[in-house]
């Protein structure tokens, strides 16, 4: 059962808000990849222009993980009884499984590899195979989030998986 369009609602309280992700999940086209993005370019940028280390990056993404995996199922149990059980309008979640993929040192390892885990967990999280797949079908809000962490997990670990066989390869990449 894939996330449902309804039309745009007016943002009118605290948990419409946090499921919208501040409203990005109200633009028009994608609004699960806008939101994926905004959250993934703090790592690019950390990891690129400063000296945070990767070790700090995966710290503030998990922490980032369990705070939109707590408002988002506070803000889904809100909306779903008017916006339906998983609108496409319901972006935290995308928030959540973005996150737990930044959480993969590699991930954060240069931009061919950030732009690998972003297009990785965009396609596990569009394409659904299972479990992700089996999660989806269920209608409780736990599930809205599930679905994406599970997602975000598979993703960080192939991004993992695509810098060993780089290296492996002999080719160097920034970690």
């Amino acid at each position: 059962m894939a996330a449902h369009k309804i039309a745009p609602p007016k943002l009118t309280s605290l948990q419409d808000y946090v499921a919208t992700f501040g409203g990005v999940g109200l633009l028009p086209i994608m609004p699960g990849s806008y939101c994926s993005v905004i959250v993934a370019l703090p790592a690019l940028y950390l990891s690129l222009f400063t000296t945070v280390s990767s070790a700090s990056i995966m710290i503030g993404y998990g922490l980032a993980a369990v705070v939109f995996s707590i408002i988002g199922h506070w803000s889904i149990k809100h909306i779903q009884g008017s916006w339906g059980h998983d609108p496409s309008v319901v972006v935290i979640d995308e928030a959540v499984g973005m996150s737990l993929t930044l959480m993969f040192p590699a991930a954060s390892a240069g931009l061919a590899l950030w732009l690998t885990a972003v297009l990785l967990f965009r396609i596990f999280d569009v394409m659904k195979p299972w479990p992700m797949n089996v999660i989806n079908d269920r209608t409780e809000a736990w599930s809205v989030i599930a679905d994406d962490a599970v997602a975000g997990l598979v993703a960080g670990l192939a991004t993992q998986i695509v810098a060993a066989a780089i290296m492996t390869l002999g080719l160097s990449i920034q970690m």
